[in-house]
């Protein structure tokens, strides 16, 4: 692709979502909103609102059915299953219930009943973990857009006719990128995507990463250059150029070649367990939310599954999973894994991540506030019921049992009382058991970590959640868009508190595994080896990166490597080191890391 020769160039800095690196032709998509005719109504036109709703519940129904049917002809059943969400969520009795009864009680049209409930039920979902793939906050803004169009008779405006036919290589530029965007554009064009809201759990990064599509978000796209100029988007290092030069985007199409050949012998050489070139093992895990969307020959090489997130299971549901329901669905994970184990956690919900039917307080900082283990230690029946299915599943394969956002010894000690008395009405009824069920805690809280002599002989092992951990520490919400440049898990104080929590827990004998997005770093891979990390659990596309890294060092050059970087004052110095680092020993990564720094 040329330039044109006269525009100024302007580079920004976002943060990367999906890795890759694409040139093409900006599309600026702006969302018009629905005006909202806010009609005073008697009781006599109740029954015509209510009807009018129907009607939009059972278009919008269809419509999600279709759109659903052909993502999943094209790019399979996980990033289908966000349409999925969105039928649950427009089917959820108590959100369609309280529509009618705004018109009922307040006597207001359809239109005012479905804007005031949705931004009720957004407010509630606003926050929603980086960890998950799910973004209930956004389905549910989506879902109101396409009620109050169809109750308004105003069509969407259409994305494809905004690319044009004669744009061979799009750049989507859009606020956010909600799923049915993606039914309106051909994907076989779209070469990359900018956004200025959603983090790694949007729905631009998920079908992003599993389309190849590289994207960023955290970007002002609302003050830069728009329609139809040419971009270049660096979904590794989270650059974006707008205008590039003749020579800026030669450059990037030779990375992006570059990349593509990288990606693919990284991928061919994956085969088997990771050793260090001085032949020591390193366990190598998978992060899990949903196993039926795992390729089959992804646990390939890998020792199993050493974060399987289960709030899935009640996430995707109108209410609870009953214990049988659980119980089978643990079962059928361990048979699919063979001799391999797993890491359940249990679920994590609450706060950050309601339940739509889990009725739970409003919190003004619910990141900060009843989730987690919290939660769970306040809902016994729904506790009790997992750790019983937990329990049961336990005598059909390799499982260990985690617990979520720990905060002190004591909730530790309160689940053991649990899992003891569950063992004790199980052994009573004659139901099987692993009697010696390994239980573990995560360091996600900066307290805890700092705690993790007390913690650790409390627990079976040990896993850290750098996610978390490190918002916390940083006191940074890194689905913010105005702070985001300030989440660094590679921050001095955040290496400080890994160095911790791995000393502490090497006196106590007691087994780590990293299981945040840290461990997927190839950046980060030397420096955890050589703070004594031998466990990382990491999505399946890292996996390929981190084994190559591992091969290519000793833990001699990993432990000089964390011990120059514990010398170091700034972020951007840790960075420029373990790149230089990882270079030395693995030079192909230039174009992993855009070159070297």
């Amino acid at each position: 692709m040329t330039p044109p020769p006269s525009e100024e160039t302007l580079v920004v800095t976002g943060v990367p979502v999906a890795p890759g690196l694409a040139v093409g032709q900006a599309v600026i998509h702006e969302e018009d909103d629905v005006d909202v005719p806010i009609l005073e109504i008697t009781a006599d036109d109740v029954g015509a609102e209510l009807r009018r709703l129907s009607a939009a519940l059972r278009a919008v129904k269809k419509q999600l059915a279709e759109i659903e049917r052909g993502i999943e002809a094209e790019v399979g059943a996980r990033d289908a299953r966000i349409f999925g969400v969105q039928g649950l969520l427009l089917e959820d009795p108590e959100f369609r219930k309280s529509m009618r009864a705004r018109i009922r009680r307040q006597l207001v049209n359809a239109e005012v009943a479905v804007r005031d409930e949705v931004r009720q039920w957004v407010e509630r979902l606003a926050h929603v973990a980086a960890e998950t793939d799910r973004d209930p906050a956004a389905d549910l803004r989506d879902i109101g857009r396409q009620l109050l169009r169809h109750l308004a008779g105003k069509p969407r405006k259409d994305l494809q006719d905004e690319v044009g036919d004669g744009v061979e290589r799009v750049i989507l530029v859009c606020e956010e990128f909600l799923p049915s965007d993606a039914a309106q554009i051909d994907r076989k064009r779209l070469a990359g995507i900018v956004t200025a809201s959603g983090g790694v759990a949007s729905h631009a990064a998920i079908l992003a990463r599993n389309l190849g599509i590289p994207a960023v978000t955290s970007v002002d796209v609302g003050n830069l250059p728009g329609h139809g100029r040419l971009w270049i988007v660096d979904g590794n290092s989270g650059q974006v150029i707008v205008n590039p030069s003749r020579r800026d985007v030669k450059e990037a199409e030779r990375r992006s070649a570059e990349y593509g050949r990288f990606r693919a012998r990284l991928v061919a050489a994956a085969e088997g367990y990771a050793r260090t070139a001085d032949d020591v093992a390193i366990e190598l895990l998978l992060n899990v939310e949903d196993f039926d969307a795992l390729a089959s020959n992804a646990l390939d090489g890998l020792q199993g599954i050493g974060l399987y997130r289960t709030e899935f299971l009640f996430l995707n549901r109108p209410f609870f999973p009953t214990e049988e329901e659980q119980y089978r669905h643990y079962c059928d994970v361990l048979a699919a894994v063979g001799e391999r184990e797993v890491t359940f956690r249990t679920i994590d919900v609450g706060g950050d991540k309601p339940l739509p039917y889990l009725s739970t307080p409003h919190e003004p900082n619910p990141v900060l506030g009843w989730r987690g283990i919290r939660l769970s230690l306040e809902w016994p029946d729904m506790f009790y019921t997992q750790i019983r299915a937990l329990l049961r599943a336990s005598a059909h394969g390799r499982m260990r049992v985690l617990l979520p956002m720990v905060s002190n010894v004591d909730e530790v000690r309160r689940v053991r009382e649990i899992v003891t008395e569950v063992q004790g009405d199980l052994a009573k009824e004659g139901v099987a058991f692993d009697e010696q069920l390994p239980l573990g805690a995560m360091i996600e809280v900066p307290a805890a970590a700092m705690a993790t002599r007390t913690i650790a002989r409390h627990c079976d092992f040990l896993s850290v959640g750098t996610n978390d951990l490190s918002q916390y520490a940083l006191a940074v919400d890194r689905n913010n868009a105005r702070v985001a440049d300030l989440y660094q898990p590679l921050h001095p104080g955040l290496i400080a508190i890994l160095r911790t929590v791995l000393s502490e827990a090497a006196e106590t004998d007691t087994p780590v595994c990293l299981c945040g997005e840290l461990a997927g770093e190839p950046e980060a891979t030397m420096l955890l080896l050589g703070l004594g990390l031998r466990s990382f659990s990491m999505s399946a596309f890292h996996v390929p990166v981190v084994k190559r890294l591992i091969r290519s060092v000793t833990l001699d050059d990993a432990r000089r490597a964390a011990h120059a970087v514990l010398e170091l004052g700034s972020t951007s110095e840790i960075r420029a080191e373990l790149r230089r680092r990882a270079l030395e020993h693995a030079p192909e990564f230039a174009s992993l890391f855009g070159g070297p720094k």
